[in-house]
Protein backbone atom coordinates (compact mmCIF):
# COMPACT_ATOMS: atom_id res chain seq x y z
CA UNK A 1 0.00 0.00 0.00
CA UNK A 2 1.16 3.35 -1.07
CA UNK A 3 2.21 6.41 1.78
CA UNK A 4 0.63 9.44 1.56
CA UNK A 5 4.30 10.61 1.00
CA UNK A 6 4.91 8.54 -1.94
CA UNK A 7 1.27 9.12 -3.70
CA UNK A 8 2.39 12.98 -3.06
CA UNK A 9 5.87 12.20 -4.65
CA UNK A 10 4.34 10.86 -7.59
CA UNK A 11 1.74 13.20 -8.61
CA UNK A 12 5.10 16.03 -7.96
CA UNK A 13 6.85 13.88 -10.45
CA UNK A 14 3.85 13.71 -12.90
CA UNK A 15 3.11 17.89 -12.48
CA UNK A 16 7.11 18.59 -13.08
CA UNK A 17 7.15 16.22 -16.11
CA UNK A 18 3.41 17.72 -17.42
CA UNK A 19 5.31 21.12 -17.15
CA UNK A 20 8.39 20.15 -19.16
CA UNK A 21 7.22 17.32 -21.52
CA UNK A 22 3.73 18.55 -22.45
CA UNK A 23 4.36 21.69 -23.69
CA UNK A 24 6.61 20.50 -26.29
CA UNK A 25 3.83 19.03 -28.19
CA UNK A 26 1.90 22.98 -28.52
CA UNK A 27 5.59 24.16 -29.89
CA UNK A 28 7.08 26.35 -26.12
CA UNK A 29 9.08 23.74 -24.54
CA UNK A 30 9.91 25.23 -21.43
CA UNK A 31 13.76 25.11 -20.69
CA UNK A 32 15.03 27.34 -17.90
CA UNK A 33 17.40 29.48 -18.75
CA UNK A 34 21.27 30.08 -17.22
CA UNK A 35 21.50 33.39 -14.96
CA UNK A 36 24.58 33.79 -17.35
CA UNK A 37 22.01 33.20 -20.79
CA UNK A 38 19.76 35.68 -19.11
CA UNK A 39 22.35 38.25 -19.19
CA UNK A 40 23.35 37.91 -22.68
CA UNK A 41 19.88 38.19 -23.87
CA UNK A 42 19.63 41.42 -22.02
CA UNK A 43 22.22 43.74 -23.08
CA UNK A 44 21.78 41.71 -27.12
CA UNK A 45 18.16 43.47 -26.59
CA UNK A 46 20.00 46.68 -26.16
CA UNK A 47 17.49 47.75 -23.57
CA UNK A 48 17.18 51.06 -22.95
CA UNK A 49 15.15 52.91 -19.79
CA UNK A 50 11.33 53.38 -19.71
CA UNK A 51 11.29 50.57 -22.55
CA UNK A 52 8.18 48.22 -22.14
CA UNK A 53 9.83 44.46 -22.51
CA UNK A 54 7.71 41.74 -23.08
CA UNK A 55 8.11 38.07 -22.69
CA UNK A 56 5.51 35.85 -24.75
CA UNK A 57 5.94 32.46 -23.41
CA UNK A 58 7.36 33.59 -20.06
CA UNK A 59 7.57 30.39 -18.07
CA UNK A 60 9.34 31.10 -14.65
CA UNK A 61 9.57 35.12 -15.40
CA UNK A 62 13.03 35.10 -14.57
CA UNK A 63 14.36 37.23 -17.98
CA UNK A 64 11.33 39.61 -17.47
CA UNK A 65 12.90 39.69 -13.87
CA UNK A 66 16.40 40.21 -14.95
CA UNK A 67 15.88 42.75 -18.05
CA UNK A 68 13.73 44.83 -14.82
CA UNK A 69 16.10 44.74 -12.57
CA UNK A 70 19.21 45.69 -14.65
CA UNK A 71 17.87 47.87 -16.96
CA UNK A 72 15.22 49.86 -15.60
CA UNK A 73 12.21 49.13 -18.12
CA UNK A 74 8.10 47.98 -17.24
CA UNK A 75 8.01 43.86 -18.10
CA UNK A 76 4.94 42.09 -18.94
CA UNK A 77 4.49 38.07 -19.30
CA UNK A 78 1.95 35.89 -20.42
CA UNK A 79 2.12 32.23 -19.88
CA UNK A 80 -0.23 29.72 -20.28
CA UNK A 81 0.55 27.69 -17.84
CA UNK A 82 -1.41 28.46 -14.56
CA UNK A 83 1.77 26.94 -12.56
CA UNK A 84 4.15 28.76 -14.30
CA UNK A 85 1.96 32.02 -13.82
CA UNK A 86 2.16 31.47 -9.40
CA UNK A 87 5.83 30.56 -10.18
CA UNK A 88 6.92 33.68 -11.86
CA UNK A 89 4.79 35.58 -9.73
CA UNK A 90 6.39 34.85 -6.52
CA UNK A 91 9.67 35.26 -8.37
CA UNK A 92 8.64 38.30 -9.17
CA UNK A 93 7.43 39.28 -5.43
CA UNK A 94 10.89 37.98 -4.22
CA UNK A 95 12.73 40.15 -6.31
CA UNK A 96 10.00 43.42 -4.93
CA UNK A 97 9.59 44.29 -8.58
CA UNK A 98 5.93 43.82 -8.23
CA UNK A 99 5.27 47.68 -9.50
CA UNK A 100 7.20 46.97 -12.83
CA UNK A 101 6.76 43.52 -13.70
CA UNK A 102 2.68 42.05 -14.87
CA UNK A 103 1.99 38.61 -15.57
CA UNK A 104 -0.77 37.64 -17.05
CA UNK A 105 -2.00 34.26 -18.05
CA UNK A 106 -3.21 33.79 -21.17
CA UNK A 107 -2.43 33.03 -24.57
CA UNK A 108 0.43 34.41 -26.22
CA UNK A 109 -1.28 34.50 -30.08
CA UNK A 110 -4.45 36.76 -28.97
CA UNK A 111 -2.20 38.39 -26.31
CA UNK A 112 -2.60 42.51 -26.71
CA UNK A 113 1.29 43.43 -27.89
CA UNK A 114 0.56 47.08 -29.50
CA UNK A 115 2.44 48.75 -25.88
CA UNK A 116 5.96 46.94 -26.68
CA UNK A 117 8.91 48.13 -27.51
CA UNK A 118 10.77 44.43 -27.19
CA UNK A 119 9.47 41.47 -27.44
CA UNK A 120 11.23 38.56 -26.34
CA UNK A 121 10.41 35.07 -27.67
CA UNK A 122 11.92 31.62 -27.01
CA UNK A 123 9.84 29.75 -29.24
CA UNK A 124 10.20 26.72 -31.28
CA UNK A 125 9.86 27.10 -34.92
CA UNK A 126 5.90 25.63 -35.51
CA UNK A 127 5.39 28.63 -32.46
CA UNK A 128 6.87 31.14 -34.20
CA UNK A 129 5.23 30.06 -37.38
CA UNK A 130 1.91 30.39 -36.12
CA UNK A 131 2.99 33.81 -34.56
CA UNK A 132 4.00 35.48 -37.25
CA UNK A 133 3.35 37.39 -39.63
CA UNK A 134 -0.32 38.28 -37.92
CA UNK A 135 1.61 39.45 -34.89
CA UNK A 136 3.20 41.99 -37.22
CA UNK A 137 0.30 44.23 -37.54
CA UNK A 138 -0.26 44.60 -33.77
CA UNK A 139 2.67 45.46 -33.28
CA UNK A 140 4.26 49.16 -32.79
CA UNK A 141 6.22 49.94 -35.72
CA UNK A 142 9.60 50.90 -33.48
CA UNK A 143 9.31 47.40 -31.95
CA UNK A 144 11.53 45.16 -31.41
CA UNK A 145 11.47 41.27 -31.65
CA UNK A 146 14.15 39.42 -30.00
CA UNK A 147 14.86 35.61 -30.46
CA UNK A 148 16.48 33.28 -28.52
CA UNK A 149 17.35 29.69 -30.86
CA UNK A 150 14.75 29.98 -33.24
CA UNK A 151 15.02 32.43 -36.27
CA UNK A 152 11.62 34.17 -37.53
CA UNK A 153 11.29 32.37 -41.23
CA UNK A 154 10.59 35.22 -43.68
CA UNK A 155 11.91 37.82 -41.82
CA UNK A 156 15.65 39.04 -42.02
CA UNK A 157 17.12 39.96 -38.43
CA UNK A 158 19.23 43.42 -38.10
CA UNK A 159 21.44 41.44 -35.69
CA UNK A 160 22.45 37.66 -35.02
CA UNK A 161 25.44 37.40 -32.53
CA UNK A 162 28.46 35.30 -32.77
CA UNK A 163 27.19 32.47 -31.71
CA UNK A 164 24.07 32.16 -34.36
CA UNK A 165 21.20 31.85 -31.31
CA UNK A 166 19.97 35.55 -30.36
CA UNK A 167 17.90 37.19 -33.56
CA UNK A 168 17.38 40.25 -33.44
CA UNK A 169 14.08 42.48 -35.51
CA UNK A 170 12.88 45.45 -36.01
CA UNK A 171 8.97 45.66 -37.19
CA UNK A 172 9.35 48.38 -39.95
CA UNK A 173 12.32 46.93 -41.47
CA UNK A 174 11.31 44.70 -44.82
CA UNK A 175 7.14 45.11 -43.79
CA UNK A 176 7.05 47.60 -46.92
CA UNK A 177 6.94 46.83 -50.68
CA UNK A 178 9.40 48.37 -52.80
CA UNK A 179 7.84 51.65 -53.80
CA UNK A 180 9.00 51.30 -57.46
CA UNK A 181 6.78 48.20 -58.07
Amino acid sequence: MLSVVSILFIAFVLLLAAMVILPVFFGAPWHPLSDENIERIINFADLQPGEKFYDLGSGDGRVLIGATREKCVRGTGVEIDPIKVWLSRIFVTAAELTDKVQIHRGNIYDFDVSEADIIYLYLTHQALDQLFPEILDRMKPSARIVCYRFCIRNMEPIKVNEDKNLFLYRVDKGRSVNEYS
